[in-house]
């Protein structure tokens, strides 16, 4: 009985809603309608796409020349030293690219600031409008707000009507310079050739950084794969060249970006190097000039002939405090550098920190240009007085303290090592007693000059390193796919449409039914309790 209630109260229902068949009906047409209309009015909408790989920035110190040997390996030893190449942090490369400062840079180029829209459209023009609109860098400076006008051009002249004011302005003919509160515009036909006698458009101006703003959200930036380098932008636009231009200005902002704080860097490592190697030039010239007066003082003409027979006795030692005595001499160079006042918030030079085997991401220096870089980005984030600068400063203080402590104790190492080395030298010595005092002084005069030459050779080095990082460097973000269009359009979709079809056919016309009948139901309720009463 209770299973005969169930089918005639679905029956009853079925039949209800039947009897209402005109309005699923109408329903049915007027889905039918928008659908269409949304297929046929709303612009194709094309995901682009760009694929780059990030090249990691070796250290200046990775390319062939002299080696530090065991020199090297004493400082790693004494946490200064480390193995050579960088790093990439994918998700640092993704906020810059991401980053509002470079996307403006992109959007001023490419003029995305300013819209072009025919009147009752629903697609913006791009590279297809026929004016473009130049604001001057000040009129980017001081807009503050969204800039809405209608521009006509006929037979009669240019008019050009202010939304929010009312405002107008008429002029002859295109070009024109047009002045606001804010700046100048200049408003002129983008092809100089092929120029339309009529023209009616509503142009708006936004400022640059909420353009850069929305594109940030805009643009997707994802890892290629966990264990690479490279990354992939997509990014979804109604106007294919738009969006391809987008992503190439992006990329291309991006490199010159990093190729610009790379020659920074570069150069004030070279100025820093061509000091150092002029001072260790007028220290050879001066050690050449001693031992040269040195041999004629002692007519001492062949004394390389004489001392032939002992050089390769002593070879292997000389060898080796000259590695470990251009290797303190790097390291001085830091100690001297953090140690100056000047230098407090200054990072230490990239030459220095590699030329010492600093190129460790955990060692002292690094760490400590860490935190200056951090700093740097802290101030120019924040318009007032960051809490956060001072709680950094404080670490940078610590961290600074650490580097010159590593140093000294490297230092102090070295020294150790070079005192062993010169004991086992004098040991050989001692055995050549037929060996003329003024030889011995002789030799010790020619291994400061090699010395010298070995730390010349050294920087010598270092700066051509950083000339060729510098200049004949690689961009930073080598793109393995230029931007392109996906071939299937991702909006509008026959999917979405079909869905809103359905829903509004049977969905809006049943919710409309059960909710009548539920307030019948109630009235009818209402009614019978009255007249109970």
């Amino acid at each position: 009985m209770e299973r005969d209630n169930e089918v005639i109260s679905l029956k009853n229902i079925i039949i209800y809603y039947l009897n209402h068949w005109k309005l699923f009906l109408t329903s049915g047409i007027i889905s039918l309608v928008i659908a269409i209309l949304y297929l046929i009015l709303y612009p194709k909408t094309y995901e682009v796409m760009s694929v780059v790989k990030v090249q990691d920035e070796k250290d200046l110190s990775s390319g062939g020349g002299i080696s530090m040997g065991d020199a090297a390996g004493l400082m790693r030893s004494f946490g200064l030293g480390g193995g050579t190449g960088g790093s990439i942090n994918i998700d640092d490369e993704i906020s810059t690219l991401k980053s509002n400062s470079l996307l403006s840079k992109a959007v001023v180029e490419l003029g995305l600031d300013v819209t072009y829209e025919q009147p009752f459209s629903f697609r913006t023009l791009y590279d297809d409008s026929p004016v473009i609109v130049y604001p001057d860098s000040m009129f980017r400076k001081n807009i503050d707000q969204v800039l809405d006008f209608l521009l006509q051009v006929n037979e009669r002249g240019v008019l050009v009507k202010m939304k929010e004011t009312g405002d107008k302005f008429t002029f002859d003919k295109l070009p024109v310079i047009l002045q606001t509160d804010n700046g100048s515009l200049v408003i002129c036909y983008r092809d100089s050739i092929h120029k339309e006698t009529t023209i009616k458009l509503n142009i708006s101006i936004m400022p640059t950084s909420w353009v850069a703003e929305d594109l940030s959200e805009a643009i997707n930036i994802e890892e290629y794969s966990k264990t690479s380098n490279t990354i992939e932008l997509l990014y979804s636009d109604h106007n294919k060249n738009r969006g391809k231009d987008l992503l190439n200005t992006l990329l291309r902002q991006y490199n010159e970006q990093a190729n610009l704080v790379k020659r920074k860097d570069g150069n004030k490592s070279q100025s820093f190097l061509d000091q150092r190697i002029d001072g260790i030039i007028d220290q050879l010239k001066e050690t050449e000039r001693l031992i040269e007066m040195y041999k004629l003082k002692n007519r001492m003409t062949d004394i390389e002939y004489d001392v032939m027979f002992y050089s390769e006795a002593i070879k292997t030692y000389r060898e080796k405090l000259i590695e470990l005595e251009a290797q303190k001499y790097m390291v001085n160079l830091i100690e001297e550098y953090v140690k100056n006042p000047e230098n407090k918030y200054k990072l230490v030079p990239a030459a220095l920190s590699s030329g010492a085997g600093e190129s460790d991401k955990s060692s002292p220096v690094a760490l400590y240009n860490q935190a200056l870089v951090l700093r740097e980005k802290t101030l120019k984030s924040s318009k007032e007085e960051n809490p956060l600068a001072e709680v950094e400063e404080k670490q940078i203080e610590k961290l600074r303290e650490s580097v010159i402590v590593s140093v000294e104790n490297a230092s102090k190492s070295l020294d150790v090592v070079m005192s062993d080395l010169k004991s086992q030298e004098q040991a050989i010595f001692d055995k050549m007693g037929n060996v003329p005092t003024y030889e011995r002084e002789y030799l010790d005069m020619k291994r400061q000059q090699e010395i010298l030459q070995g730390v010349y050779l050294v920087l010598l080095q270092k700066r051509e390193e950083v000339a060729l990082s510098t200049e004949g460097g690689r961009d930073k973000g080598f793109i393995t796919d230029a931007a392109y269009v996906k071939h299937k359009p991702v909006a509008p979709r026959k999917l979405f449409a079909a869905i809103f079809m359905v829903f509004f056919t049977f969905g809006i016309p049943m919710g409309y039914l059960f909710i009548v009948n539920r307030l019948k139901e109630l009235l009818d309720e209402l009614k019978r309790q009255k007249s109970c009463k």
